[in-house]
């Protein structure tokens, strides 16, 4: 027969307890092994405008954030051109935010192409590329823009018609 005595009920809570313990201490191994991706892009909503090589070039770019225990360390941003040569470019914004959900976020910023780039880069498509530095529980996470038509844009002909977004006293696309 079945007692209630002191020394059951204390092995029953030892037993649930360490029960409870190895979940716990699963679930913690689990989640940190498990995939956990930052965001999810959605390039069928980017747009990026033509622009001369020595204008500003408008983009918009969209994703699904994931997480939200993740901060951008850095955003790095450059220009391939129709020659396939990497050119630095410089962002109007360097740091995203928002909430993690699961709807599309589609935000917009601007960029110029580095002045001392101006001289080299080939002028005719190019394709833009991005990559975010995320500082994470897990450590650092890099995530680049995927390979996509809509990141593709021309670079047209130097202007001397407009003004070097570069030498601006406001903020680009401001």
């Amino acid at each position: 027969m079945f007692s209630f005595d002191i020394e059951n009920i204390t092995k029953g809570i030892g037993i649930v307890s360490a029960s409870l313990a190895m979940l716990g201490g699963g679930y913690t191994f689990w989640d940190k092994v498990s995939n956990k991706d930052i965001l999810t892009w959605e390039p069928e909503y980017f747009v990026i405008s033509d622009a001369p090589v020595n204008g500003e070039f408008k983009v918009i770019v969209a994703r699904e954030k994931h997480r939200d225990d993740c901060t951008v360390k850095n955003f790095t941003l450059e220009v391939r051109d129709v020659d396939y040569i990497v050119h630095p470019a410089k962002p109007s914004v360097t740091k995203f935010s928002g909430p993690a959900s699961d709807k599309v976020d589609k935000f917009g910023f601007s960029f110029v192409i580095e002045g001392n780039h101006l001289e080299h880069i080939t002028i005719g498509n190019a394709t833009l590329l991005a990559q975010i530095h995320y500082l994470c529980p897990e450590g650092d996470v890099f995530i680049h823009y995927p390979d996509h038509d809509n990141l593709r844009f021309e670079i047209e002909e130097f202007d001397n018609s407009i003004a070097d977004p570069r030498k601006a006293k406001h903020h680009m696309g401001h």
